[in-house]
């Protein structure tokens, strides 16, 4: 059971009725969520070091990429800062419906757990082939060295940055690697098979996302496309499986499959994410209205007249 909340400040009604004030961001605001986290998944506090890393990222992990509770969120709210999810918010919604979170919400809570725990981190500001600024991650400094975090993308586990070439192993045959430009703090990210490598996203590992910059760029990701469609994203070790709207793909080093799950959408997200069908209905539902108050307030554009966005196949596109 989900401890109750202790710690009146990191109540998100409280905190974000008033202006978007980057002091929301501090992670000691919501520290019911990490002592949720730590409780849920009865872990210990521990050495700073990156054997607690690995951990917290193993158990992290398990929240998927998801718009479903941001779609929702989305259409319940006015205020745009009562549309956040934050970290208690994310780790309740996991433990009743096996929800996640997109980029910021992810990144955010984890930023909070490991601040918590002791570690320096931060985060930084990426760009995907569709937007810049559209991605976000964590670079975690450790006494041995830098550390690139990324869970409910591509990462599941915390890769090295100061490696000669920055390599992490899904599988024997699948994994990540990050390139860094000679004499540059430009670092790109690519994913790879035994068939193919595919460029993910760039990012400057020199200066980190401040928290009002940051608190901006989650609040603008509610007008992006990606908001136009339910996506899911769950890793696990040698897999990948992507659903973007009747779209569903499992990526292995064996090769990709591809399926159109229009007839069995409901069950197919239950089987896959564990997410009950009554909650996809109601992201459904909501991304209904979301569309309709667009249409009404002319936001939406129809999708030949819209420039420099674009979805893919691959996940690789609008994480927000």
């Amino acid at each position: 059971m989900i401890p109750q909340r202790t710690d009146n400040p990191a109540d998100a009604g409280s905190l974000v009725s008033a202006a978007a004030d980057p002091g929301l961001l501090d992670p000691f605001l919501h520290t019911a969520g990490v002592t949720a986290f730590h409780a849920y998944f009865a872990i210990a506090t521990k050495k700073p070091d990156i054997h607690t890393l690995r951990e917290i990222l193993h158990h992290f992990s398990k929240f998927p990429y998801e718009n479903l509770s941001k779609i929702i969120k989305h259409s319940r709210e006015d205020d745009r800062l009562l549309k956040l999810r934050f970290p208690i918010e994310v780790m309740d919604g996991y433990a009743r419906d096996r929800l996640g979170g997109t980029c910021f919400s992810l990144t955010f809570f984890l930023e909070t757990i490991l601040v918590h725990n002791g570690y320096r981190c931060a985060p930084f500001m990426a760009d995907m082939k569709w937007s810049p600024n559209s991605h976000c991650v964590l670079i975690v400094d450790l006494e041995d060295g830098k550390f690139l975090v990324d869970p409910g993308y591509l990462l599941n586990q915390p890769m090295r940055m100061d490696d000669e070439r920055p390599r992490v192993h899904d599988s024997e045959f699948t994994g990540v690697e990050l390139v860094r430009t000679p004499g540059s703090d430009l670092c790109e990210l690519f994913t790879f098979n035994r068939t193919e490598m595919k460029w993910r996203y760039r990012f400057r590992a020199g200066a980190p996302c401040p928290p009002g910059t940051f608190l901006r760029h989650w609040i603008s990701s509610f007008s992006w496309n990606s908001m136009h469609g339910l996506c899911l994203t769950r890793t696990e070790r040698g897999k990948l499986i992507y659903i973007h709207k009747h779209f569903m793909r499992e990526s292995t080093f064996d090769g990709k499959r591809n399926f159109n799950i229009k007839n069995d959408y409901h069950e197919r997200i239950h089987r896959a994410f564990g997410i009950a069908p009554g909650i996809v209905e109601q992201a459904l539902s909501a991304l209904e209205f979301n569309m309709g108050r667009e249409r009404e307030l002319g936001l939406w554009k129809p999708k030949e007249k819209r420039i420099g966005t674009r979805i893919t196949a691959d996940g690789a596109d609008e994480r927000g």
